[in-house]
């Protein structure tokens, strides 16, 4: 099991339009081979933050079957999703991203 794990720091302003927007993008993510569930939680301490003034923190947590479909997403997927993100907030947000395993 991964644990794949996007951290997004939003401004302020577009916080709630974030937040609704993250959930239908989270079931998209699920629809992906090997994606098997996931867990929205804010940031609350986080270094990244202080960084980033007037803007709040948004951790998601994939569950992925093997790094296998992790990296066929990573490979083959997750730039549609990115391109989808910025489209949309342009730069009022920034990602980091970590991958964990159990």
């Amino acid at each position: 099991m991964i644990i794949y794990e996007v951290n997004c720091l939003v401004d302020d302003e577009i916080a709630d339009d974030y937040r609704e927007w993250q959930k239908g993008h989270v079931a998209q993510m699920l629809g992906e081979e090997g994606f098997e569930s996931a867990e929205i939680m804010n940031l609350v301490d986080d270094d990244r933050l202080v960084e980033r003034p007037f803007s709040q923190g948004i951790s998601v947590r994939y569950r992925v079957k093997n790094q296998q479909a992790l990296d066929h997403y990573l490979n083959q997927r997750a730039s549609m999703f990115w391109q989808q993100r910025s489209d949309r907030f342009g730069k009022q947000f920034s990602v980091y991203r970590r991958v964990l395993k159990e």
